[in-house]
């Protein structure tokens, strides 16, 4: 509701209304109007507004309550599940500590700055370069979609870059790589199941094919065709802490793919099938998926990636090689490819990176090998 008063020889509002998110009645004012029907335009225009985005005006909504609504009205419904996860936690643990108290319009380029700077001090420059992202994003919207606020006070923020940084890849070399799947497919004594052959069949499926873990462990049987020794990459298992798991859609839309698959690796596929419905009928708590899942817990759920993680450490250890992460062995294929000399366009297409440039950042300055096939050729070439 809009109440009006002439101050001097100006008009002004004030408009009470409702905070959706807390309930707390609350109140806008503007003055500097010529006349009473000046102010009663510019008030039902605000109130359109309010009842429509659920913001108070040029600014003067707290960062707390507009990212609260932000998050859960205007972003939850259209982004991944993973992705809100993460933006949310960004909000609560960096932003709104900082900013929550502050009004939009208190913002400033040279505050927020200094704020971006001293992030820097305590996170990767990806991570600070993530959060400001999130609060770009937000008060981009406040500007171009909520029109609450005139412009963007953080849009030309720098964030300061990483010197001298070098990107390290981690990845298992041929030998390390052998004495690696040696050993996770190594029964160690007074272990559950040593029957199975589940983590040897996905460690060499991982080592093989270069797919992400969270790829491998969404497979069911029916995305292998044995036929055309192919495997279709079309999901993900995101497993969230402390959170039921689901399947989601793969990283970027070139992550949907269908890999080629190598003699062994298939060989090995059929193996684990077969040893997987033996060690159901082996051992009695040993429970079948009902989702036809390749890869699972002794319960027939989905396989933990914090489980597969520290059994990847264990087998590290036992093999006597670099302990690593599960993701090293998709660095480890695409290094080994590149050292093959695979075109790079075609690892980039198996790994399902967005672009060959990614690949290309990534790889091209791993090893010295690559470096040095690349002169040799070069060599050869101009002697001809």
């Amino acid at each position: 509701m809009a109440f009006y008063r002439k101050r001097g020889t100006k008009w002004e509002y004030r408009i009470s209304y409702t905070d959706r998110q807390t309930g707390k009645s609350k109140e806008t004012t503007k003055g500097g109007f010529k006349t009473k029907k000046e102010a009663q335009i510019a008030a039902a225009e605000a109130e359109s507004k309010i009842n429509y985005f659920g913001f108070a005006e040029n600014g003067n909504e707290t960062v707390e309550n507009y990212f609260k609504d932000w998050l859960e009205i205007y972003k939850k419904p259209n982004v991944k599940p993973i992705t809100y996860t993460v933006q949310e936690r960004n909000v609560r643990l960096n932003i709104l500590p900082r900013w929550g108290n502050y009004r939009l319009k208190d913002l400033t380029r040279s505050e927020y700055q200094k704020w971006i700077n001293e992030l820097r001090g305590h996170y990767s420059e990806g991570t600070a370069r993530r959060i400001h992202s999130i609060m770009s994003s937000a008060m981009h919207d406040a500007v171009h979609e909520f029109m609450i606020m005139r412009e963007n006070p953080i849009q030309r923020v720098k964030i300061p870059k990483e010197i001298n940084k070098v990107d390290k890849v981690s990845f298992f070399t041929r030998e390390q790589l052998g004495k690696f799947l040696t050993a996770s497919n190594t029964p160690v004594k007074n272990a559950k199941y040593q029957a199975s052959i589940q983590y040897y069949a996905l460690f060499t499926l991982l080592a093989r094919t270069g797919i992400r873990i969270g790829e491998a462990l969404a497979l069911t049987w029916d995305d292998i065709d044995f036929t055309n020794k192919t495997i279709h990459i079309e999901k993900t298992l995101v497993y969230p802490l402390n959170s039921t798991p689901y399947i989601s859609t793969p990283k970027s839309k070139k992550s949907d793919r269908v890999i080629k698959l190598d003699e062994a690796t298939l060989a090995l596929l059929k193996r684990h099938r077969i040893n997987q419905k033996e060690v159901v009928l082996q051992y009695k708590n040993y429970k079948p998926s009902t989702e036809n899942v390749m890869f699972h817990q002794h319960d027939g759920r989905w396989l933990r990636t914090n489980v597969v993680r520290e059994f990847f450490k264990e087998v590290c250890k036992r093999a006597a090689v670099p302990i690593l992460s599960p993701h090293a062995l998709r660095h480890t294929h695409a290094v080994h490819l590149l050292e093959a000399g695979a075109n790079i366009k075609y690892v980039s297409e198996r790994l399902g990176h967005a672009s060959v440039k990614v690949t290309a950042d990534t790889y091209l300055h791993v090893t010295k090998k690559i470096e040095d096939d690349a002169l040799d050729l070069y060599a050869q070439y101009i002697q001809k």
